[in-house]
């Protein structure tokens, strides 16, 4: 008897160990660690929309699914230079990318469209785009696209010297795929110099004037070097932020989730972050010193309809299959 009831308490002893195993009790979730690198040092401004990322990933986990996520930042330029960091993406090296689309043009040409853009991440989303993009990156580089995080900033010129048309003729601007074409466009010599060096090259007048967004000039020091803004607001800094699609795949659904809802809870806080931060930052560059350039209106006019037509010619024209149906998608109008 004595042997009949201690072999009944082991059946049920394995029966609730069973149990509670399949029901998840016993073994934790994985933990699934997700490495990322970005187009920008730790502390650069532009790297304010990931840190905000980070934070709505972060609070979404611990309220939804506790230790079963982590995100490990692993580096900026100094981790992944700056034009292998999709490539690194792609390749698995790392999960995930916050970079600007003027970075990977090479890799996929439609993302210059990004800048045209007459909507922010949120309205976008509402309108389709954040689908199309994610479905192009999917196909054309195994990569999940995840949203557009940029700060939404425009871009102005700023100056050495001063200008009174929309004409840039004789004027060496420093460019990036981000403002080839204005650049262009409007006359000027464009020049080819990373974004580190533009310091020196202001400081010994190599170039005459850049293309910026306004946060983030004092931070580099340029204000320095620089007497004027012409006030003609154009393009958007639009900062993707994308996964490995293999890493995606392997996420349970749940995290996917996460990883999408502080995407579009990131998209929000990073557009209106800017936004304010723009409105503190233009009164101390004209404090340094920088005086604001405000053009006739048609000349204002030409600038606008010179960055628009050549920016979604160039698009067009290296993307044909793609590029009409973009311009109609990121149009207002259209």
């Amino acid at each position: 008897m004595k042997r009949i009831f201690i072999g009944l308490i082991v059946l049920l002893s394995i029966m609730i160990i069973t149990s509670i195993q399949n029901h998840g009790y016993v073994n934790a979730a994985e933990t699934f660690t997700i490495k990322a690198v970005t187009a920008f040092p730790k502390t650069a401004p532009d790297n304010i929309p990931f840190t905000i990322w980070v934070e709505e990933v972060e609070k979404l986990v611990a309220k939804r699914a506790p230790g079963e996520l982590k995100i490990q930042w692993v580096g900026g330029p100094e981790a992944v230079k700056i034009p292998d960091q999709v490539g690194a993406v792609q390749r698995g090296m790392v999960d995930v990318c916050y970079t600007a689309n003027a970075f990977y043009v090479s890799l996929l040409a439609e993302v210059d469209a990004m800048k045209l853009s007459d909507f922010t991440p949120m309205e976008e989303r509402a309108r389709g785009v954040m689908d199309f993009w994610n479905d192009l990156h999917e196909k054309r580089l195994g990569i999940h696209f995840l949203g557009r995080l940029g700060h939404d900033q425009k871009f102005y010129l700023y100056m050495l010297k001063p200008i009174k048309s929309a004409d840039l003729t004789g004027f060496n601007i420093r460019v990036s795929p981000m403002y080839l074409q204005v650049v262009k466009g409007l006359g000027g010599n464009p020049v080819v110099i990373p974004i580190t060096d533009l310091y020196v090259a202001l400081e010994r007048k190599v170039v005459d004037g850049y293309c910026m967004v306004t946060v983030g000039i004092r931070d580099y020091g340029w204000h320095k070097h620089t007497k004027y803004i012409v006030d003609v607001p154009f393009y958007r800094g639009p900062n993707p932020i994308m996964i490995n699609l293999n890493t995606w795949k392997k996420l349970p659904k749940k995290l996917q989730d996460i990883l999408t809802e502080a995407t579009i809870e990131a998209e929000k806080r990073a557009v209106a972050k800017f936004e304010e931060l723009q409105r503190e930052e233009r009164p101390l560059l004209l404090k340094e010193g920088i005086q604001v350039i405000t053009l006739p209106p048609a000349e204002k006019e030409k600038f606008l309809r010179v960055a628009y037509e050549e920016g979604w010619k160039d698009v067009i024209q290296k993307s044909p299959q793609y590029g009409p149906e973009l311009k109609k998608l990121l149009s207002k109008g259209k």
